[in-house]
């Protein structure tokens, strides 16, 4: 069968997604916020973690820290895997991205909000060693972030290398798993004039 035969226009898919994480806050569901983001490295070894997928400006977006060696790996490729997986919903997507920066008064604004502790690691990053780099024990970590935190005032600001990024998404695929009756499975791809949808076997 051609590809010409099976796409379609379709609705949108980033929509679909929007109101799909939104059903899955509302069945508190502790994935509705979070996504599983994959880079590659120099030599091409893929790696994969959890990060906070934000709602910014009406756009989807992630922050990291730029000591961190995600970020260095965001520096080797221009498209990277995102996968969000809706377990209340049983919903799985699955995002082909490129990123583009979030303005760094938009990162700092919104980094006012978050909690305390991470506040404080981005100037421990910073200050004391970077993210990911390996330390002497859970003891040594606990005491060094202990005579940061007192150190720094009340009211924080953002380092700079508290960065963000908002995902232009390239591709869509969205499973919807069934118990009863065979699993839904459409790929999506944008194109400048909109987005052309496949269903695919599941």
């Amino acid at each position: 069968m051609r590809a010409a035969d099976t796409e379609h226009a379709a609705t949108d898919p980033i929509g679909q997604l929007v109101n799909d994480r939104a059903r899955a806050r509302e069945a508190r569901d502790p994935w509705a916020n979070l996504c599983v983001f994959a880079t590659v490295n120099e030599h091409r070894v893929p790696h994969a973690r959890v990060v906070v997928l934000r709602d910014l400006d009406e756009r989807l977006a992630i922050f990291v820290n730029a000591t961190s060696p995600k970020h260095d790996q965001l520096q080797h490729g221009a498209r990277y895997s995102v996968l969000v997986y809706l377990a209340s919903l049983g919903v799985q997507y699955r995002l082909t991205v490129g990123l583009e920066a979030v303005a760094p008064e938009t990162v700092h604004r919104n980094w006012r909000e978050r909690p305390r502790i991470p506040k404080v690691m981005d100037w421990f990053y910073r200050r004391v060693q970077r993210q990911s780099t390996p330390i002497r024990s859970r003891q040594h970590l606990l005491d060094a972030y202990a005579e940061l935190d007192a150190e720094l005032p009340h009211t924080i600001e953002a380092p700079l290398d508290a960065v963000g990024y908002f995902l232009v998404i390239d591709e869509i695929e969205r499973l919807e798993l069934s118990g009863v009756q065979i699993h839904s499975r459409q790929h999506h791809r944008r194109r400048a004039d909109g987005w052309l949808t496949n269903e695919l076997v599941p």
